[in-house]
């Protein structure tokens, strides 16, 4: 079994730089509950802007926590795929901490969400393209 994991980039719980497990995300989808170590030493599971993550790729679930991640793959290409897209959605948007320091330089959600909805829609044109070819 394959689950998304990404690192944190700032967080008031979470260490910095911590692997975190994606474990699903409900209704909110800028804040998915994800399982990583807290500032203390302990594991824990917390809702957090997926701004405040980097680096979103597919890796082997441990037998241990696999009964938290609900989102989960058979198969780690099905994972990848989801990591890439989270990765490519969210990795070039600004962030800003509880201060409203900036943390983290890019674009706005409403810019990302823009291009992504243009990409697919020139994906979508070039496959038609060539399958006309």
């Amino acid at each position: 079994m394959y689950a998304v994991i990404a690192n944190v980039i700032g967080d008031n719980q979470l260490r910095t730089g911590a692997k975190v497990y994606i474990l699903y995300c409900h209704g909110m989808a800028e804040s998915p509950l994800v399982y990583g170590m807290a500032k203390g030493g302990k594991r824990i599971e917390k809702y957090i802007s997926y701004k405040k993550l980097k680096k979103f790729r597919s890796q082997w679930v441990p037998e241990h926590i696999r009964h938290r991640v609900r989102w989960s793959y058979k198969h780690r290409a099905d994972a990848d795929r989801r990591a890439q897209t989270l990765d490519f959605m969210w990795t070039n948007v600004r962030a800003f901490d509880p201060a409203g320091q900036l943390i983290k330089e890019g674009l706005t959600k409403n810019e990302v969400y823009h291009i992504a909805s243009n990409i697919k829609f020139i994906e979508q044109r070039t496959l038609l393209a060539e399958k006309e070819k």
